[in-house]
Parts: C-alpha cells; sequence; structure tokens
C-alpha cells in the first residue's frame, strides 16, 4: 500500500475556476489511485499538480512552486 498523499496545501490556496476544478478533481483522483495503483508515486503526482496549477497561473513564483 502506498502512503497517503497529503494535498492540504491546496485548500491554502485561493483557486478559482478551472484551477478550482482541477483541484477538486486532484484530491478525488489521488485516493483512488494511490489505493488502486501499487506503482502510484505521490512526489511525482505532487510535482504534476503544482505544473498544471503554475500552468493555470494560480501559483506565485516565490510561493507554491
Amino acid at each position: 500500500m502506498n502512503a497517503p498523499v497529503d494535498l492540504k496545501w491546496l485548500d491554502e490556496l485561493d483557486l478559482s475556476g478551472p484551477a478550482a476544478a482541477f483541484a477538486e478533481f486532484c484530491k478525488a483522483e489521488v485516493k483512488r489511485r494511490s489505493e488502486a495503483d501499487a506503482e502510484f508515486s505521490a512526489a511525482t503526482y505532487d510535482v504534476a499538480i503544482r505544473l498544471v496549477l503554475s500552468k493555470l497561473g494560480t501559483l506565485d513564483m516565490e510561493g507554491m512552486q
């Protein structure tokens, strides 16, 4: 079983529009994937979330990146 993924940092962001929808999707999907996929990488998933949010312009350059 994989270690749980802590995405609490997503709740600390003031997200709206597509970024907010993406964050909600990630919070639900991470639980499903971590339980279903023995090779699930929490670290990779976290990096991917941050990348997408940065591309959406929601992460401050000095903040969450």
